[in-house]
């Protein structure tokens, strides 16, 4: 089990853990990584580490924590860049997260990697519907939404399908390829379709009288 720091010295260890976990990810797959070589680039003692972790998978599960924390949080900016449709925002919000997985190899390892633990990749669908429920939010602000049933679930699907995709091209390539992308792209929109329809309405502002 991971111990949570209470008070600030402990936090900024912890933090300081996570930190070098992240710096060794950066070159090294997580079965490279012990606690001994984690406490080395911390500048620690193993027993400072194994303080608030039972073993090295532990500190990974809390950095993807982390990361994962991230992608919620890119949710409170807006999208980066214009749209008209659910496709092109779709398209906006999921390129945002390419654009971080290409530029964080630690992330990719964790999260996309032919290395995931079975803990990790738990947690990372119970945190795929937390991104679900902001992405059902931020289309429901924007357009006319069908109402159906568990639309919760069929986003949170959606980001297991794109996942997957990805994942198969950072095992292949090591990066999340434009090729693999286009693909993931379509069969995103192609399984939206199955209950969402072609065009959604725009949400007028509160202000506009009709």
């Amino acid at each position: 089990m991971i111990r949570q720091p209470r008070q600030k010295r402990s936090q900024q260890r912890f933090e300081a853990i996570l930190d070098a976990a992240e710096r060794l990810l950066m070159v090294q797959e997580p079965d490279a990584i012990s606690i001994y070589t984690l406490a080395e680039e911390a500048e620690i003692s193993p027993p400072s580490i194994y303080h608030f972790f039972s073993d090295a998978g532990q500190v990974f599960i809390a950095l993807s924590e982390r990361f994962l924390v991230n992608f919620v949080a890119g949710f409170d900016c807006p999208p980066s860049g214009p749209f008209t449709t659910w496709q092109e925002l779709l398209q906006l919000r999921y390129r945002e997260g390419l654009e971080y997985y290409n530029a964080h190899a630690p992330a990719r390892r964790l999260l996309l990697g032919s290395g995931l633990s079975a803990t990790i990749r738990g947690r990372d669908l119970e945190n795929d519907r937390q991104l679900a429920q902001r992405t059902l939010e931020e289309m429901r602000s924007h357009f006319v939404m069908p109402e159906a049933p568990d639309m919760v679930e069929r986003f949170t699907e959606l980001l297991v399908i794109s996942d997957a995709l990805w994942a198969l091209s950072v095992h292949r390539h090591g990066t999340i390829t434009e090729a693999y992308e286009e693909q993931a792209r379509r069969a995103r929109e192609a399984y939206c379709r199955t209950f969402l329809p072609e065009y959604l309405p725009t949400r007028l502002p509160e202000d506009v009288v009709t």
